[in-house]
């Protein structure tokens, strides 16, 4: 049985002009737009926000490297039944 999104998203070929905007506002370093922006695009200022709040969150935690933060993001995620 082939992937069936459940949540309407768009990609960086859409036409809607505040989603290209978000994307290029949201755009990583390496060129990536993430997941969660993509996934809120639909809303683009609560996207904002949650861009905002996940950089402020993961720009604060000391002590672990880059990997160990992405390591305990997916052990959470996990834990709490996130299936993306």
């Amino acid at each position: 049985m082939p992937w069936v999104p459940w949540i309407e998203i768009d990609n960086d070929e859409t036409e809607r002009e505040e989603a290209k905007q978000l994307f290029h506002e949201t755009r990583a370093p390496g060129g990536g737009v993430s997941d969660l922006v993509r996934i809120t695009s639909r809303t683009p200022t609560v996207a904002k926000l949650i861009h905002e709040l996940a950089r402020a969150v993961y720009a604060s935690a000391t002590g672990l490297t880059s990997r160990e933060k992405e390591i305990a993001a997916l052990v959470t995620s996990a834990f709490v039944g996130c299936v993306h």
